[in-house]
């Protein structure tokens, strides 16, 4: 009986790995169908308790691999550009700019799969279908900015997506305007 049990546990834990496998790849698939995307969002910031403690619109433009430029219009003007090897961080209302390492910036960042193919990023993360057009991929280790990133697909391609960061605080991005490849 306890090899029988044994066993059960065994093949459900190589289903639970395969099952988890496949979402990866499907969502590696859709991604990678993605060549360049462009388009305008608008972002509503919770709290823990559900309370918005930030609004936001602006532009989003992206290309693979890893390129990408996060242009903030309102309440304040801000840009991220990433370029494959730096991430730039401009600041108008401030008058400052800030330049990184962009492997040291997207460090267990799940949005970095949205701009890349590589199976050693990807290999990172862990990826759970939610939904038929919906996943939710998390680092695998500790420590990330962004604890949870969901991704929502419709017939035309990403539709938002859902970030869980590490204070607790959800960030919703929803996009109008697409432009696909």
């Amino acid at each position: 009986m306890k090899s029988l049990f044994s066993g059960a546990l065994v093949a459900l834990s190589f289903f639970s790995v395969s099952a988890l496998a496949n979402d990866a790849e499907a969502l590696k698939t859709k991604l990678a169908g993605l060549e360049s995307f462009k388009a305008a969002f608008t972002q509503s910031v919770t709290d823990e308790n559900g309370e918005v403690v930030h609004e936001a619109t602006g532009n989003l433009t992206m290309a693979r691999p890893d390129k990408l430029r996060w242009e903030t219009l309102s309440p304040d003007e801000t840009v991220l550009i990433a370029d494959g090897s730096a991430v730039w961080h401009i600041d108008e209302w401030v008058e400052q700019v800030t330049v990184m390492s962009q492997a040291q910036a997207i460090d267990n960042n799940p949005m970095v799969l949205l701009t890349s193919n590589d199976d050693a990023t990807w290999q990172q993360y862990t990826v759970n279908a939610t939904q038929p057009n919906s996943y939710t991929v998390s680092a695998k280790a500790e420590g990330g900015q962004i604890r949870t990133l969901s991704l929502s697909f419709d017939d035309k391609g990403l539709a938002n997506l859902i970030m869980l960061d590490s204070q607790g605080q959800q960030s919703a991005i929803n996009f109008s305007e697409r432009e696909f490849n």
